[in-house]
Order: structure tokens, then C-alpha cells, then sequence
């Protein structure tokens, strides 16, 4: 034993005793104080509070608006989708991809709710949620869910038994009037605003349409039919004698091929219409009354009257033609079919924007073609320039070695330009430099632009006896096709116009030639009386008196409105004077020469106005429908086209033009001596 122990240990506590006699102590208290509230409130000594109900504000009611009702319906679709989402597990999986329906048995008819007292069964369809078998399937990963394996599975609600509905007692509260319950509008899609085309300014001619078209094939030969509306379509077996009766029952939009009936057990064909007579048919029921039946307008037998029939679907669509893209000036008239029509030209006052800019040594004698930024045109130095569209700085030029005074033209990005009598040259832009890809020879003088149809580059090649138009496979241009068309009134052949698959060549007189070279040379028709040619054919589509029509002015001054599907001549305005240049828009045909603009009626060949432009016609008539742009050696003059009113002769170059001009957008690009002239209109 230490020194430091105690002698005795201390003495241990009964712990249990003290917890014991506290607990014994609180019940005894709480006990009493139960008791004492029981006999105060049962001697009234304490009354209890009675309750008061307290109304809860009802919120406002607002009208709502389409934007709040989307915004209820993205909300209700939202907890449909969490429902779906949480509830996936619970529920047997369909197979992958396939929706499971309801039974209809349960379902009651629209607008309609099952009688209280008994119990439906309502099942309610959510947004479909796809869930792969292969993945798995708990709410809590979801990013186990890979985007490519959702199929889609149908969830579907618990049922929603309808009872009846326990009573409410009256509210104290009067009732906030309601507004009414907003009706659900199905989500549309916002459309896209559609620019309507110019209307066109014409006569307008009630929809016709009959059923069929009596016709007898041509006397003279047998003609060949095709299963489809195109000679790249199989040849059928059979060939129509001459003065075969046929039934025609359709054609295409542009009325270059009609659908016959029948041959070989009720076996329809197609077929030209320049090879048919449509003939000794009754007079629709559907015509107007009081109407002259010998006009051209209200030909009983003209094939317009006939449906829109498509090829059989089991065949290869053709390739259809395409505008120009917006801004360039591809071709020599702006468009495969010569027409001069743009979509938009320069609007007043033309600004000098270019200033003046010495791009050569020499002078420009090439007409100016645009495509992209390119501003493209020979000079006699030899070289071919690009010009910037925006400023007129040199972009690049390329060293021909020999000179050129046609037109440049574009197609697919590509630069084709005829130079050094033979020769052509075809260029890709390359930004800083002009790059060739092809140096083709032909075998005459070219004396023609190069003009395009899908893959085939045309050109007339030749003079005199010659004289011949050349088609070359753009791919392979020593894949070529030729066809002789020697002249003797006319030196070379005009810058040739193209309509749908036929190609109409302008010499001693007209020729419409089927564009498929490589199956054979098919002459369709070709002009008797009409020539030779002073101007290059205009091909117009869609037709006013036929479905597409063709204009030609001859060396007398005359200008001819053709049928471009057979040749037929609708009517002949005789103006006395030369004609160089035609365009045409929806209502009217534009003849420029000899000083003067006249505006001639497609309705009728009525001549509707007359203009002097003085000086030298060197471009246009460029035209849209409401305004006509003519181009001399020394200044630009803009018409009203409806009334041959001027609207603006402030444009005056500094030295003469040599060549025609461009317009891209608000822009005139103008060839002159050493330098090519950039005026700019009014956007």
C-alpha cells in the first residue's frame, strides 16, 4: 500500500434508485396535471376555441394568351415525360419498335365520359419513350442509353377510374367569374415565306382542261414512239403507220411530247407532237361563250387543253434545265433560250462606280460574261481578263495568244471561250489566276457562243456550205456529234436557243434538232417560209397562245411567233425596218434595230409601242416585266415596258463600246477601248 492510497475506498452510488424515484416523480406529476384539465373542461371552467375558417385567396384568373397555352401544353408534356420516365421500369417491354395499343373496349368515345356509377378503366397514351432490350433499363442511368439504339415503346398511364364524386359544400365566398377554358391548338409548322414571281401582265385565259384530243399521225412516214416523253427513253417496238386515228390523253408541261393511246392491248406512248395532226375536235364544254373560235387563243385543237401527265414512275427522271444563278450573266443572252429576260436590272440613277480604271493595252471586243466575282471579257492584246465585280481591280489575266470576239460562257464553273478561229479554251477560276483544263480544236471557224444543255456544249462551226452545229460531251470534248446545216443566204449560223431537249438553230431558216446527237441526227421540223434569219431565235416558255413558243425575225423585218413544238406559225408582225435583237417577257416581245425599240404583243403580234434609241445597238434589249434596258456605243437608255415610256437617259460612257454589255444585279459592266466601265443602279 502507497502512502498516497486512501486507508478506505469510497463508498458506490445506487444509481438505479435515483433514476427509479425521478421517473415515479414525473407521473405523478403529469398524472395530476391530466386530471386538473379534465375536470376544468368539464366543469366549464375552460372553453375551447372553436375553429373559424380562413379563405384562401383565390389567385387571378388571366385570359390567356396563344403563348401561355403553349406554354400549359409544354408543361403537361414535360410531367407526362417524367411520369414516363420513372414508371419505364415497372412496365413490361414491348419488342423493339413495336407500340403496343390499348384495348379499345376501355376507351370511351371523343367527347364522351362513362356513367358515375360505373368504374372505367381510362388509359391515357404518353409521348412515346424508346428504350433499347439490350441496354438497361432503370430510370437512374441514363446515360446508358446510347442515341442510335432507341426503338420506339409505348408507356401507358395507370388506369383512371371514374366515380362519383364526393359532394363540396357551398363556399360563404362568392366565385370569381371564369374565364373560358382555352382550346388547345395542334402545333404547326411556322411556313416559309414565299415570294410570288412577277404576275404576269397577260390576258388571263380560264383553266381548260379535256380529257383527250382526237389525232391522226403525219402522211408521209411512219413515226416512232417512245415509253416515255424523251428520245433517251427506249424506242417501243411498234411504229404508227401514217394516218393512224390516236387518242392523245396528256403531255408535258412544255407540250414537247403528248400521251397516246393505244397500242398492243391498250398500251399508252409518247410521241411528238409535230408528228401528230390534232384534228376535228368538238369544242369544250368549258369554253366561254361569245368567243371567237378561228383565233389562235381558242384552238379547239391545240394540245394546251390536254392534262399534265408525269412519266411512268419505273423510269429515270430527266434532267431538268436550271435559271442562271442569281447575279451571274452566263451566256451570250443571258439564258440558254436567248431571251434577255433578268431577274432584276439596274434601277436609276447609274453611278460611274468603277472610275476610270485602264485595265488593257488594247481594246475590249469581246461581250462580257459574270460569274461570281469574276467580270470576264477578251481584249485584242490577247488575253482573257477577270475583273473584280466590286471594284474593278484585276483578278487575273490569262495569255491566249490569239484574239476572239465572242461572247466568254460559264456553266458549272467553268470558263469556255472561243478564240484564233478554231480553237477554244475552257478555264477554271482560281481566285488570283485562270486556270486550263481543256484547249479543244474544232473543225471550222466557231461563229457562235458555246451554249449548254446538262452535259453537251453546242457551237456552230462553219460558214457558207460549211456551216454545221457541233454538240461535245462536256467530259470529253473529242466526244462529239456533228450536223450539217450549210447556208447560202446567210454566212454563218446565229447564236442557237435551246428549249426543253430540242435545239433550234437560226440560219437560211429554222431548224429544231433534237438534242440527243449520240442516237442519231432527228431533225423535227424545220421552217419552209420563214428566212433567212437576222436575229437569233428566242425560245419562251411557258407559252401564251401554245404551251412553248419560238420567235424569229427574218432579213424583211418580219418577227414570227412560232409553235416551238412543231412550227406551226401563230401569227407575223411586219415592221418595216431591220431587226438585230429580240427579247421577250410575260406579255410582250422586244425587237431592237435600226434605231428603234418596238414592243410587239405575244396575244395577238399587235404592235403595242414604238421608241427611237439612236445610235448603234451594241446590247440588249435586256428586259424583266416592267422595265426594258437597250445599250448603245454611247450610253445606256431605260424604258417602262408596258407603255414605252423613258425612265432614265443620264447614263453616257466616256469612250464608245465596242462590244455588249453585262448586267449583274445593280450593275452594268460595259466594254469599251482600253478599260471595261462598272456603272451601279440602286440596289
Amino acid at each position: 500500500m502507497s502512502l498516497t492510497d486512501p486507508a478506505y475506498p469510497p463508498p458506490q452510488r445506487n444509481r438505479a434508485s435515483t433514476v427509479l424515484t425521478i421517473s415515479i416523480l414525473v407521473a405523478f406529476f403529469l398524472l395530476i396535471g391530466l386530471g386538473w384539465m379534465v375536470f376544468a373542461v368539464q366543469s366549464g371552467l375552460v372553453a375551447l376555441v372553436t375553429p373559424t375558417a380562413t379563405p384562401t385567396p383565390r389567385a387571378a384568373t388571366f385570359t390567356p394568351t396563344p403563348d401561355v397555352r403553349a406554354t400549359h401544353v409544354a408543361e403537361d408534356m414535360l410531367t407526362q415525360v417524367a411520369f414516363a420516365a420513372t414508371a419505364i421500369a415497372r412496365f413490361t417491354q414491348s419488342p423493339p419498335g413495336m407500340i403496343v395499343p390499348p384495348d379499345s373496349s376501355f376507351l370511351p368515345e371523343p367527347g364522351q365520359l362513362p356513367a358515375p356509377e360505373t368504374s372505367v378503366t381510362q388509359v391515357v397514351q404518353l409521348p412515346l419513350v424508346s428504350v433499347d432490350q439490350s441496354q438497361p433499363t432503370s430510370p437512374l442511368q441514363p446515360d446508358q442509353f446510347p442515341a442510335e439504339s432507341l426503338t420506339a415503346t409505348a408507356i401507358f398511364m395507370p388506369g383512371i377510374a371514374f366515380g362519383e364524386a364526393t359532394p363540396t359544400p357551398p363556399s360563404p365566398f362568392p366565385e370569381p367569374p371564369l374565364s373560358p377554358t382555352p382550346e388547345f391548338i395542334p402545333p404547326t409548322d411556322t411556313p416559309t415565306p414565299f415570294v410570288a414571281p412577277p404576275t404576269p401582265t397577260l390576258t388571263p385565259t380560264p383553266f381548260i382542261s379535256v380529257q383527250s384530243l382526237a389525232a391522226i399521225t403525219r402522211a408521209g412516214a411512219d413515226t416512232a414512239v417512245y415509253i416515255g416523253p424523251s428520245s433517251f427513253y427506249t424506242r417501243a417496238e411498234t411504229v404508227l403507220p401514217p394516218n393512224t386515228q390516236i387518242q392523245l390523253r396528256g403531255r408535258t408541261p412544255a407540250g414537247d411530247w403528248l400521251f397516246g393511246c393505244c397500242i398492243n392491248n391498250a398500251q399508252g406512248f409518247w410521241v411528238r407532237p409535230a408528228y401528230v395532226n390534232i384534228v376535228n375536235n368538238p369544242v369544250p364544254s368549258t369554253f366561254p361563250s361569245g368567243i371567237d373560235l378561228n383565233s389562235p387563243q381558242w384552238d379547239v385543237n391545240n394540245p394546251r387543253w390536254l392534262p399534265i401527265i408525269p412519266a411512268d414512275g419505273s423510269l429515270n427522271p430527266r434532267p431538268q434545265p436550271t435559271s442562271p444563278p442569281w447575279g451571274d450573266f452566263p451566256l451570250a443572252r443571258y439564258d440558254r433560250g436567248n431571251t434577255g429576260r433578268l431577274p432584276m436590272l439596274p434601277r436609276p440613277p447609274l453611278v460611274d462606280a468603277w472610275g476610270a480604271l485602264t485595265h488593257a493595252g488594247a481594246a475590249f471586243r469581246s461581250p462580257v460574261a459574270v460569274m461570281g466575282p469574276n467580270v470576264i471579257a477578251a481584249n485584242d492584246d490577247g488575253q482573257l481578263y477577270s475583273l473584280n465585280r466590286e471594284v474593278g481591280s484585276q483578278r487575273w489575266r490569262f495569255n491566249l495568244g490569239g484574239v476572239g470576239n465572242l461572247a466568254p460562257a460559264i456553266n458549272d464553273g467553268l470558263i469556255y471561250f472561243p478564240y484564233a478561229g478554231n480553237r477554244m479554251i475552257v478555264l477554271q477560276d482560281g481566285g488570283n489566276f485562270g486556270n486550263p483544263t481543256a484547249y479543244p480544236e474544232l473543225p471550222g471557224t466557231i461563229t457562235t457562243s458555246p451554249t449548254f444543255l446538262n452535259d453537251v456544249v453546242f457551237l456552230g462551226v462553219g460558214e457558207g456550205a460549211a456551216a454545221r452545229l457541233v454538240a461535245m460531251k462536256r467530259d470529253n470534248l473529242n466526244d462529239r456529234r456533228e450536223v450539217s446545216l450549210p447556208l447560202s443566204a446567210q454566212p454563218r449560223l446565229l447564236q442557237p436557243a435551246i428549249g426543253q431537249e430540242v435545239i433550234y438553230v437560226a440560219g437560211d431558216k429554222v431548224w429544231a434538232i433534237d438534242v440527243n446527237l449520240w442516237s442519231g441526227t432527228e431533225i423535227i421540223w424545220e421552217s419552209t417560209n420563214i428566212g433567212p434569219a437576222a436575229a437569233p431565235p428566242v425560245y419562251a416558255f411557258p407559252g401564251v397562245l401554245r404551251t412553248a413558243e419560238l420567235y424569229v425575225a427574218d432579213t424583211a423585218g418580219n418577227l414570227h411567233a412560232l409553235d416551238a413544238n412543231t412550227g406551226v406559225r401563230i401569227w407575223t408582225y411586219a415592221s418595216g425596218g431591220p431587226i438585230t435583237m429580240l427579247a421577250v417577257n410575260d406579255s410582250a416581245v422586244f425587237a431592237a434595230g435600226g434605231g428603234l425599240l418596238r414592243a410587239v404583243s405575244r396575244q395577238n403580234g399587235q404592235l403595242l409601242w414604238t421608241m427611237q434609241i439612236g445610235g448603234n445597238l451594241v446590247g440588249g434589249p435586256l428586259v424583266t416585266n416592267d422595265r426594258v434596258l437597250v445599250v448603245t456605243q454611247n450610253g445606256a437608255l431605260l424604258y417602262d415596258a408596258n407603255s414605252g415610256g423613258l425612265l432614265d437617259a443620264t447614263t453616257f460612257f466616256r469612250t464608245p463600246l465596242l462590244a455588249a454589255p453585262a448586267v449583274s444585279q445593280e450593275w452594268l459592266f460595259a466594254p469599251s477601248n482600253m478599260s471595261i466601265f462598272g456603272y451601279r443602279g440602286n440596289p
